[in-house]
């Protein structure tokens, strides 16, 4: 009875340690698989950068990796329905790039995503 206790524990802990390094291996990595992204700047604070100069409803708000620089891109709906993707610096916090998405663009993603 003993000797199988002595199996038992180091199965379980194994056990353990293994899952917990499953989890924390795909927890919060985005983009290419590089290993985990970093960024100094939050995603909050991203998106308040993006909209004080695109006012509007933020949509949608990702941590990438473009080109070994880590980004958020941010896609805002303004009131007329515009939609902007914007791209921030997640280190800097400066903004990048902005480019107004197009229509079409927006209706064969929204497709996409229905199927």
């Amino acid at each position: 009875m003993k000797g199988s206790n002595y199996l038992i524990a180091p199965m379980l802990v194994g056990g353990v340690l293994l899952m917990w390094g499953l989890a924390m291996s795909s927890e919060g990595s985005h983009g290419t698989g590089d290993g985990l992204l970093t960024a100094k700047l939050s995603m909050e604070e991203a998106i308040a950068t993006a909209k004080a100069k695109f006012p509007g409803q933020a949509l949608e708000a990702e941590l990438e990796n473009e080109h070994g620089q880590t980004v958020y891109e941010i896609e805002i709906a303004s009131t007329t329905g515009a939609v902007t993707e914007i791209t921030v610096d997640a280190q800097s916090g400066e903004l990048l790039s902005s480019d107004i998405e197009d229509q079409d663009e927006q209706e064969k993603s929204e497709g996409k995503d229905k199927e």
